[in-house]
């Protein structure tokens, strides 16, 4: 049995105590969510509840029938229902030993928004390691992209908040140009897949972020392509590209059926980044926060208060200096690989930058009418159309600033060891990472109360006890009438079905079908008969209807009509809920 060894005795320590400082952060960073994950979300109406029945219906469909894994319970009696949104399937197969200890959808989903912050920060670190030799530069590389502000206007968006796959892929490429190792290009490719598999969005903005750096290759070395290195490389990312197939196939289909199932130049007009934006911190931030109030609040006077959250794209203060630091560095000392860095993440960082801005280009204001990087993808690039957050790019910067803190980092503590000595470097060090956690620390994130399975109302554990698919919609539905009740009902209903997984023609998503505004126009007018027929023709089997949410008048012409038509009648009455069956 072989010794270990005081090196290596020093390198797992140290490794221990990265692992632990990166977990200690991810919990402070969302806090309280860690110690409420049970039965509570970061404050929001809709997205905490919809991403938690999105990875409690993958693990229910994969352990029932995985060939169904699109045709969702919601949004009944359409199909490929998941794909109105990110199947978010990474998520949920690492979820999956949470489910089945907690049997707790929006638990496994607060434990999963913390694990992937603490993802983030070991991705970036790995990579950044990789690249500076530097475990100090790796730390602080894997802080700023883990807690970069970008991150944390998204704290509400589980498939948002899952980047941590995108440094591990270009760790992979990084190696696979400097060895040419085919498992290396294996890997790469592997964990382009699950970054894929977790939301489309930052997919494609990898495979943006790929091409870009196989062009940057290529320009700076051109050695590297040999018919063996490209083949290896092309049989790989063919592989993953054969298994993400099966999951892109039904938002092809929805996509041929509905025209709608497109994101429009004009829906990405509305998202577009402002040159000013940059400056402009989400509210969760402890430091900047208060300071872009007045932004803040311009932009949603003007427009959709999600722009908000889309638009708050400010990197940080501590990422952009050390970010500086680190190219001109580069620029200065980078030789062999260091050159590849420098010249691949600074063009990721203007390209992303530029990506940001959308269609058309704003600047301070001042809309200028010329063509942009952005426009220009969106017609020749495979999957642009179905993206219309242009700022979503942020990420990439996220990571750029990161890789470049990290050699600034590198060069500093280089530089203060001989002249300054040790000691000094090492308090250097302390100093920076504690001015980076001040400079992107969060506040106390708002919780808002979700109810746990025991807490469901009664009406949720009767419809799980009926037999088959059981139909059924969910009254009222005030999409039409008032969308801002509407966001407040439909996601926790989304969230209730998780007890039943009945099929219910209520939903959220981040596409809305045709289906729903019609059943918003049938709740409106319920009952009559146009509604009665409209939900017959559905094949709807149950109507619930929510007394607390419908007026006494309209309480007072359903009781009515249950006593005048024999085609619908009540079946169970509970605390505020009554279930009507359509014979």
């Amino acid at each position: 049995m072989k010794r270990i060894t005081p090196d290596v005795k020093k390198h797992i320590v140290l490794t221990i105590a990265v692992l632990l400082l990166f977990l200690l952060l991810a919990v402070v960073f969302t806090r309280p969510v860690a110690f409420r994950a049970p039965g509570a979300a970061v404050e929001h109406v809709s997205d905490p509840p919809f991403q938690a029945w999105s990875l409690a219906w993958d693990i229910h469909a994969l352990s029932q029938n995985p060939f169904n894994l699109f045709n969702a319970n919601i949004f009944y009696p359409n199909p490929y229902t998941l794909a109105y949104s990110d199947h978010q399937i990474t998520n949920a197969i690492l979820a999956m030993p949470i489910m089945a200890i907690t049997h707790n959808p929006m638990q496994a989903a607060n434990y999963m928004l913390i694990f992937n912050f603490f993802l983030c920060a070991l991705g970036a670190y790995l990579l950044t390691v990789h690249l500076t030799g530097n475990r100090m530069a790796g730390v602080v590389a894997g802080i700023a992209f883990a807690l970069a502000p970008y991150k944390l206007s998204h704290i509400v968006h589980l498939n948002l908040c899952t980047a941590g796959w995108i440094p591990l892929t270009f760790l992979f490429l990084h190696r696979y140009c400097e060895e040419g190792r085919p498992r290396d290009a294996a890997l790469a490719a592997l964990f382009f897949l699950l970054q894929v598999l977790s939301t489309w969005h930052y997919g494609l903005i990898l495979a943006v972020a790929m091409l870009l750096f196989l062009i940057v290759r290529l320009i700076t070395d051109r050695k590297t392509f040999t018919l063996k290195w490209i083949l290896a490389l092309a049989v790989a990312m063919a592989c993953a590209a054969l298994l993400v197939v099966p999951f892109v196939l039904p938002y092809l289909r929805l996509q041929k059926e509905d025209p709608r199932f497109t994101r429009s130049l004009k829906e990405v007009e509305t998202f577009s980044a402002d040159v000013k934006d940059f400056l402009m911190a989400p509210q969760e931030n402890l430091l900047w926060g208060k300071l872009s109030t007045g932004m803040r609040k311009e932009v949603t006077e003007n427009g959709d208060p999600a722009e908000v959250t889309e638009k708050s794209i400010f990197p940080g203060l501590m990422p952009l200096l050390l970010g500086l630091g680190g190219l001109i560095y580069l620029f200065r000392k980078g030789r062999g690989e260091e050159r590849f860095s420098l010249w691949f993440y600074l063009a990721m960082l203007v390209v992303s930058a530029i990506l940001c801005l959308g269609y058309p280009l704003y600047i301070f204001g001042h809309r200028l009418r010329v063509p942009t990087l952005y426009q220009v993808l969106y017609y020749v690039f495979p999957g642009f159309k179905a993206m219309r957050v242009p700022p979503r790019f942020s990420i990439l910067i996220a990571l750029s600033l990161a890789v470049l803190s990290g050699f600034a980092v590198k060069a500093l503590l280089a530089w203060l060891a001989s002249k300054r000595g040790v000691k000094v470097a090492a308090l250097a060090s302390i100093l920076v990472v504690a001015l980076l956690l001040v400079d992107l620390m969060s506040i106390n994130m708002p919780m808002e109360k979700i109810p746990k399975r025991d807490e469901f109302p009664r009406v949720y554990s009767w419809l799980e006890g009926r037999k088959g698919d059981s139909p059924t919609v969910e009254l009222p539905i005030p999409l039409l009438q008032n969308s801002t009740l509407w966001l407040e009902l439909d996601p926790i209903r989304t969230y209730y079905s998780t007890m039943h997984w009945k099929k219910i023609m209520n939903g959220y998503s981040g596409f809305l079908p045709t289906s729903i505004y019609d059943a918003s126009a049938a709740s409106g007018s319920f009952p009559s008969r146009k509604s009665m027929d409209f939900f017959k023709k559905n094949k709807i089997k149950y109507i619930v209807v929510h007394r607390a949410e419908l007026d006494p008048v309209t309480l007072g012409r359903i009781a009515q009509w249950d006593r005048t038509h024999e085609d619908f009648g009540l079946v169970r009455s509970f605390d505020s809920d009554d279930v009507y069956q359509l014979k």
